[in-house]
């Protein structure tokens, strides 16, 4: 794992290098953490949050899918059915 301390990049530079990743938009939770997952093709990282200062602790970078596993219960499945028929 890697420890995230002091990071501080201007606005644009955090734009550089968030941009080529998808945000999935799914937030999993603890007690004392938030988890946002990001990906790029066939690569993830999940990104852990203080859930009270919002200060970003450490991140988990990983390949293997077994690690999704946790945001199965997170995702709608009739909103990805109609995103399909939908041809979205």
């Amino acid at each position: 794992m890697f420890r995230m301390k002091n990071v501080s990049l201007d606005e644009e530079w955090q734009t550089q290098i968030v941009s080529p990743w998808l945000y999935l938009n799914l937030i999993r939770t603890s007690h004392n953490l938030n988890v946002e997952l990001y990906a790029l093709y066939r690569f993830y990282v999940e990104i852990f949050f203080d859930k009270t200062t919002e200060e970003p602790l450490y991140l988990k970078a990983f390949q293997n899918i077994s690690f999704l596993e946790p945001y199965l219960k997170l995702i709608e499945i009739p909103e990805v059915l109609g995103i399909r028929e939908q041809g979205f």
